[in-house]
């Protein structure tokens, strides 16, 4: 300092007598991650402004509120192998990053460092809120029903054939209901219907996901149940454009446009993704409690005493857990799971990030305040029957109702609907579904035939020469492999090669490598069928 002209000789000879007092180094750096990303994504803009002070998005009270909030999760997680997390807060009117958590100890080793927020990670359910909106812009509705039955999907590389995560089928459900339950099948259903992965791909892209790198072949119609990656930031300013109801915006890091009629201006530019009336339809599905509650409850960290729309998804193994929850003015984003991959036990999304994302959503509310979005117009209510989605008189005592854009509205129910003792009438896709998992509705619902004739007996999970592959990052390597037959009787099942088991209720092959042939025997007509399968390893 004094060679360069900084201290005059009498300064630096009182510098140079002073005693050293030395002290533990503190490590001082708030925000850590999120300032890691500035210096990664602004390296240009850092280097024009020659090294002065620039003003951030960051809200440091927020950040700390959600570092906080992040931990303590973590804590009561950790019997459940639960170590990482990570926390985005997006301003929705400006996109302005208001907290950045990617992970719980900037200087924990080894990981610490590892910013969640920008990693990749399997995205689980969290697309399916975008399909589902791509379908009510083509004309369906809340309303429409999705045949939630086991269902074989044929692919260039094989059979695809998704399940719930319960492992059960409803039959006949409502769009309202699959999404707000995050039914698998309805979600590859309802992909295929609107035009499979790459009407998808090409809005999650226009949303700003820069991991969706592949064609849509690469994903086929798993792209809806998340066997893509996706990053929290990115993904977080996703459920953005939704909040916005369809106005992609970047987000930002640095505050250096002005808020106000600036951004108002800039507004006006922001590309439309979605159309807003089926956007609104998407919100009002994802708030709401009772749609949800077959999956979830009434009570679980998704309920709220003001609207929050939430979604959240949990990757294969319980690797990933993800929350989602928006409303006009806030995204809150979370991700828990583990940076090296482990799985945690038995760990949901709703259990594992949701409860982080409550608690943070209530603060924003209390803080700051929160609204939400003034129907459409014009909006119409109408009676509909619950498992054919049709309008019904309003005085049915099954009736429900349900909201619709005035553009998409439910047909009018006819008496073909129902059989002569008022049943409804399911066409020949449930039949399998119903004979063997559908009997609670039996009261209900009625299929053209109540027996299946012999001549229709046949193995119809798996299909024959269906290619299975193990892999070791499955449990059990994804060794069961679920039988179905579509018999007028009780099915009995063997192989002379692969140990079957459960006979008496839902029969399972357990898979070994090689080729394999598989029996299925109608108890009743004493029918046979077969299926040829080939098993190898990943």
């Amino acid at each position: 300092m004094r060679a360069a002209g900084r201290l005059t000789e009498a300064e630096y000879a009182r510098a140079c007598a002073a005693p050293l007092r030395l002290r533990s180094p503190v490590a001082d750096f708030l925000a850590p991650h999120f300032a890691d990303l500035v210096l990664q994504t602004h390296a240009p803009v850092l280097a024009a402004h020659g090294g002065g002070p620039l003003a951030t998005t960051l809200d440091l009270g927020l950040q700390r509120r959600a570092e906080q909030v992040l931990r303590r999760q973590l804590d009561r997680l950790r019997p459940h192998q639960a170590r990482h997390g990570a926390v985005v807060i997006l301003d929705v009117p400006t996109g302005d990053v208001r907290a950045l958590v990617g992970s719980p100890d900037f200087f924990a080793v080894p990981a610490g460092q590892v910013n969640g927020a920008w990693a990749r990670r399997s995205a689980g359910s969290t697309f399916k809120p975008f399909t589902y909106l791509i379908a009510l812009e083509q004309g369906a509705t809340p309303a429409t029903i999705v045949a939630d039955v086991p269902t074989d999907f044929a692919t260039p590389t094989g059979v695809f054939a998704p399940l719930n995560y319960d492992q059960r089928c409803q039959g006949p459900t409502r769009y309202r209901e699959a999404l707000a339950n995050s039914l698998n099948i309805p979600a590859v259903k309802v992909l295929e219907a609107i035009g499979g992965p790459g009407v998808l791909l090409e809005r999650l892209q226009a949303c700003g996901l820069t991991t969706l790198d592949q064609p849509p072949a690469f994903y086929g119609l798993g792209l809806t149940i998340g066997n893509a990656e996706a990053r929290l930031l990115e993904l977080a300013n996703a459920y953005a454009c939704l909040a916005r109801l369809g106005l992609h915006r970047p987000y930002r890091l640095l505050a250096d446009t002005p808020v106000g009629a600036a951004a108002a201006a800039k507004a006006s530019r922001d590309p439309r993704v979605f159309e807003a009336g089926p956007a609104w339809l998407v919100a009002d599905i994802l708030s709401d409690n009772a749609a949800r509650a077959r999956a979830f409850g009434l009570d679980s960290p998704l309920r709220f005493d003001f609207p929050v729309a939430c979604k959240t998804g949990t990757s294969t193994a319980f690797r990933d857990n993800w929350a989602f929850g928006y409303t006009p003015e806030f995204v809150v984003a979370v991700w828990v799971g583990n940076f090296d991959g482990t799985p945690m036990q038995e760990i949901s999304g709703v259990s594992g990030a949701a409860p982080v994302l409550q608690e943070l959503m209530n603060h924003l509310h209390e803080r700051f305040g929160t609204s939400w979005y003034p129907p459409p117009t014009p909006l119409v209510e109408l009676a509909i029957h619950p498992l054919t989605g049709r309008q019904v008189d309003p005085g049915r005592p099954d009736a429900l109702r349900e909201r619709f854009l005035a553009t998409a509205l439910p047909p009018r129910e006819t008496a073909t609907d129902y059989d002569a003792a008022g049943r409804v009438r399911l066409p020949a896709a449930y039949r399998d579904w119903f004979l063997h998992h559908g009997q609670s509705l039996a009261a209900r619902v009625w299929l053209d035939d109540d027996e299946v004739p012999p001549a229709e007996f046949r193995i119809t999970q798996p299909l024959s020469g269906a290619v299975f592959v193990l892999d070791p990052d499955l449990p059990e390597a994804g060794r069961r492999l679920r039988l179905r037959a579509l018999a007028a009787g009780q099915v009995r099942w063997h192989s002379p090669t692969l140990t079957i088991t459960g006979a008496s209720g839902t029969p399972e092959a357990w898979l070994a490598e090689g080729r394999h042939e598989l029996v299925a025997q109608d108890e009743r007509t004493g029918a046979e069928a077969r299926a040829w399968i080939e098993v190898r390893r990943l």
